[in-house]
């Protein structure tokens, strides 16, 4: 089993709050890529995620175009941070990025793809919150023993300092406050807003601060999805024809692949699904189930790059004393991510997959997530982008 680093699900432009599927916005330009432009779609962080200033932050897209991709570069503030050249101009290219920054406040981060003709299309933009780190507080000043009669015997000190603030879980992201941020004295105006732009100013003021511009819609508008000319696979076209489903996924962005090897394994409260790549690692898709009966909910998370390396099938002595497990590329996943280990909890049954059924899994990309087929459950899951998943029997 393998995995490709990445964490899919594309974006929701915020407006004012977190909306779980997905609102058409642009920062300065149009984020939907022209006709001939290379599809992307950014699928961590979240829109409005919080994270803690100065720790790393995955941010992991998928880019599609039939010319193969070239290139990616990440933006985070309208500033190039990073750039990942892909040596066989395959298509998806699923990449994982890492951006770290010291600067509490909300940034701005965009996807650019190139595609092979040097053509670029770039992802939505997807605004996050880092928060300053909790500072020590400092020591109590004891209260000198006072001689005058003023000091009324018995009285308690009144405590001088404040317990330092408990970290911010970055697992489940907050709906961060929208609201400018502002110190004693120093006051953040962000400029005139426009239609569907997006605002920020991290030098401008203390720490950073930001605002977004768009009138919250009480309830979420579908993205528009021009048709790709591929057709959903028949597995999946019944699901995909649901009312809410096709319009929230858009059209396929790649034929499906149904005849590549997969598995999947559930947990207390989750889900895994593994799909194998020709020539390349696997990959991983984690979906959280609070419920495991659950037939909807938020969030998942992936595609992770299965890193398992053919040793050892357990990989930390957690997974070791479970008979099930996980093993092997799933048990490698979750025991390098203890965030997904605590959201989705023990293993409650042993992986299964392609060994145990003639069928093989059948996975395919779509403009707005993507959807995954279990021939042992027969059930298909449609993951949106922005966390949302359905699952439904077939």
């Amino acid at each position: 089993m393998t995995q490709s680093s990445i964490k899919i699900r594309s974006l929701v432009c915020v407006a004012g709050v977190l909306l779980a599927t997905s609102l058409a916005c642009r920062l300065g330009q149009e984020a939907t890529p022209g006709p001939e432009a290379p599809s992307v779609t950014l699928t961590s962080p979240l829109p409005n995620q919080t994270a803690p200033a100065g720790e790393p932050i995955q941010v992991n897209s998928t880019s599609v175009d039939t010319e193969g991709i070239q290139r990616i570069e990440l933006w985070v503030d309208d500033i190039k941070v990073r750039v990942d050249t892909n040596p066989e101009l395959s298509s998806p290219y699923i990449v994982s990025q890492q951006w770290q920054s010291e600067v509490a406040g909300t940034h701005v981060i965009v996807v650019k793809a190139f595609n092979a003709q040097g053509i670029a299309g770039q992802s939505q933009p997807v605004v996050i919150t880092l928060t300053a780190k909790a500072q020590p507080a400092p020591a109590a000043t004891p209260v000198a023993q006072a001689s005058s009669t003023s000091v009324v015997e018995g009285t308690p000190p009144v405590p001088t300092s404040t317990p330092p603030l408990p970290p911010t879980p970055t697992w489940t992201p907050t709906p961060a406050s929208l609201s400018p941020t502002s110190t004693a004295g120093v006051t953040c105006t962000p400029p005139p807003c426009q239609t569907d732009e997006v605002y920020y100013c991290p030098d401008a003021c203390p720490g950073g601060c930001g605002t977004q511009c768009a009138t919250p819609t009480p309830t979420p508008t579908p993205p528009q999805f021009d048709p790709t000319g591929i057709e959903t696979h028949d597995i999946f076209e019944p699901v995909w024809e649901q009312p809410g489903v096709k319009d929230y996924l858009g059209y396929p962005t790649q034929a499906a692949s149904d005849d590549r090897n997969y598995a999947r394994q559930y947990f207390d409260r989750g889900y895994l699904y593994w799909w194998d790549q020709p020539n390349a690692r696997g990959l991983i898709w984690a979906i959280e189930m609070p419920q495991p009966a659950a037939k909807q909910g938020f969030l998942w998370t992936g595609p992770y790059e299965d890193m398992w390396d053919g040793g050892d099938v357990y990989s930390c002595e957690a997974a070791q004393s479970n008979p099930n497990g996980p093993v092997r590329g799933f048990g490698q996943l979750w025991c390098d991510h203890p965030e997904i280990a605590e959201a989705i909890g023990a293993a409650r049954e042993s992986e299964q997959g392609t060994g145990s059924t003639t069928s093989y899994g059948v996975v395919q990309f779509f403009q707005g997530g993507v959807m995954l087929y279990s021939p042992i459950d027969r059930e298909v899951w449609a993951l949106f982008n922005g966390g949302t998943w359905q699952r439904h029997p077939r």
